[in-house]
């Protein structure tokens, strides 16, 4: 996965071996992506596109093993990661392929469903993006993504994306910013109704859950290339770190635990 938003562009490759650490906070989101899609039916071929390291994709293809799973990302680093669970686990039904998810290598009308959690929709050529889910969906095919929406909500990003801003270079954007632009319901829907696609959406809510403080820091600190906090001094690092764990005081609990609400944008439909 390449992320891309005017003038920022970052590479998930680097995070291949520790991308897996997040998975667990935001699992929740793969499976309500998952529970709008309709059952898909035997041999129907399925596309899970920008899927990392393999979710919700993996998912589904245990849950269905007549469907074809097909995961597509362009970071080929996280798509080894996905191949090697699959093999481990048997999972003949799902196999994964590096692609633009705005310009996918796959024929008009190729795909029964597609499912995305945190990536389609998101970054790069959002309305590139939009087209090709068009393009590769048959007539009646259905439809399931996940996405970032009011910045504010996704609550550990932004409160470290506010403990970074006086310690990163003047023009610094992390790739995160760009979402403000299309959140709200009104925008992607329009887009992919005017695509051809039926749409519904929700906003939909979690929480992430810690132990400790030294959960979170670690997940955000595993992003530093992302965010651009991996550039900075160690005094700095400290800096933020004490600005994080002040920000994120209201969500502790008595016992040391942190229960973090977060909510995305669900959007879910079908090709007419």
């Amino acid at each position: 996965m390449t992320t891309e938003s005017p003038g920022v562009t970052f590479d998930f490759n680097p995070l291949a071996a520790r991308f897996d650490r997040f998975l667990p906070q935001i699992h929740p989101v793969g499976l309500a992506v998952l529970d709008r899609l309709p059952v898909p039916p035997a041999g129907a071929t399925v596309l899970d596109v920008a899927c990392g390291t393999g979710e919700p994709g993996l998912t589904l293809a245990r849950r269905a093993p007549s469907v074809n799973v097909i995961g597509v990302d362009q970071a080929d680093a996280l798509l080894g990661v996905a191949r090697a669970k699959a093999a481990q686990e048997g999972l003949a039904n799902a196999r994964f392929a590096v692609m633009s998810m705005d310009a996918l290598a796959l024929p008009d009308a190729s795909a029964d469903a597609a499912i995305s959690r945190f990536g389609l929709l998101m970054f790069g050529d959002v309305e590139g993006s939009g087209r090709e889910l068009a393009r590769v969906l048959r007539s009646g095919g259905a439809f399931s993504v996940a996405v970032w929406d009011d910045p504010a909500e996704n609550t550990l990003m932004s409160a470290l994306l506010a403990a970074l801003r006086d310690h990163l270079p003047p023009g610094h954007r992390s790739p995160m910013e760009g979402l403000a632009a299309w959140a709200g319901e009104s925008r992607r829907t329009s887009l992919l109704e005017a695509l051809g696609l039926s749409v519904r959406t929700e906003l939909f809510r979690w929480e992430y859950r810690f132990q400790s403080f030294d959960e979170p820091w670690e997940m955000v600190s595993g992003m530093g290339k992302l965010t651009g906090q991996a550039d900075l001094a160690p005094e700095a690092q400290a800096q933020v770190r004490h600005a994080l764990m002040a920000s994120l005081a209201e969500h502790r609990l008595a016992d040391g635990r942190y229960v973090v609400p977060h909510a995305c944008r669900l959007i879910w439909g079908q090709r007419g």
